[in-house]
């Protein structure tokens, strides 16, 4: 008995060991990019270029030897990042408000109502999501090309076309993700607040709405994610008026040479939107991913 408690005991702490170092080992992939990215900010370029192991000087270094703030002051100097930036934010929260509203009723409508062809309805959102977005790049730059055509309306290198392309993209997974966290709520909760006099909308928003915070909080952000770093759609139907950031970091590399300790700057400067807004609302995310993935 007691051998098979320490053999018991010993594989759980193996069990630990190995979880413990996945967990290190997917921090390190992550993590160490973004720090040499760091680090290679406040370098100068001629540090950034010049690597020989051979020569103790020009080794590459984790810490710059002669560190300076050069790149942040001038990172909209060459490159005008803070209006791509202006155009990256209008965008991505264009897509996360409209993603939001669009998924929630459509969400609801799939998890309390018993429908004829809801099965068929899911199966199709969730379809879209096994193609490639490159076999939608050229449909997207007709069909604006024909709206513009036969409207007058113009739809490519707008705020609103950008944020209709990429809300469409959004809209799928985060039907789909909602939907599984509305399941976890008993629909109990609805009839009580029908019976006190509600109405179904009603109910929606004053009951339900509260409820799902967490989830509606994890769709949010991942429309406003997904929409900040896309650069596929973003390099075709964008132009002068609403390059992002995505595509404008690509402009410090010319031809005639690559301001790499710019550029580095410039992506630390367009990460920290992305990471206040993730800290802020990483309790809601979490517990949105989590129940969405478990729940239903």
């Amino acid at each position: 008995m007691k051998a098979r408690k320490m053999r018991i005991g010993s594989a759980k702490t193996l069990k630990t060991v190995m979880v413990y170092l996945a967990v290190i080992l997917v921090a390190l992939v992550v993590l160490v990019p973004y720090a040499w990215m760091i680090s290679g900010s406040f370098k100068e370029t001629l540090e950034l270029q010049s690597s020989d192991v051979t020569m103790p000087e020009l080794r590459p270094s984790w810490i710059p030897r002669n560190p300076t703030l050069r790149n942040y002051r001038d990172v909209n100097r060459t490159v005008p990042m803070l209006r791509y930036f202006k155009h990256s934010i209008i965008i991505s929260l264009g897509t996360m408000v409209a993603a939001t509203l669009l998924a929630l009723p459509a969400a609801y409508a799939l998890s309390r109502f018993n429908f004829r062809g809801r099965g068929v309805y899911t199966v199709s959102v969730l379809a879209t999501q096994m193609l490639p977005g490159i076999l939608f790049l050229i449909p997207y730059y007709l069909l604006f090309t024909t709206v513009s055509q036969h409207t007058g309306i113009s739809l490519r290198d707008t705020y609103g076309g950008m944020i209709f392309t990429y809300t469409s993209f959004a809209l799928p997974f985060s039907i789909v993700m909602l939907r599984s966290y509305l399941n976890g709520i008993p629909l109990e909760i609805d009839e009580q607040a029908m019976i006190d006099g509600c109405t179904r909308l009603r109910a929606l928003w004053t009951v339900i709405v509260p409820i799902a915070t967490p989830g509606i909080a994890a769709v949010a952000i991942y429309a406003f994610i997904m929409a900040w770093n896309e650069v596929l759609f973003a390099s075709v139907l964008t132009g002068r008026s609403t390059k992002t950031v995505a595509i404008g970091i690509m402009d410090y590399v010319t031809a005639t040479g690559a301001n790499w300790g710019g550029m580095m700057a410039a992506c630390i400067v367009i990460s920290i939107p992305v990471l206040v807004l993730f800290t802020a609302m990483q309790r809601y995310i979490v517990e949105g991913l989590i129940a969405g993935a478990t729940k239903g």
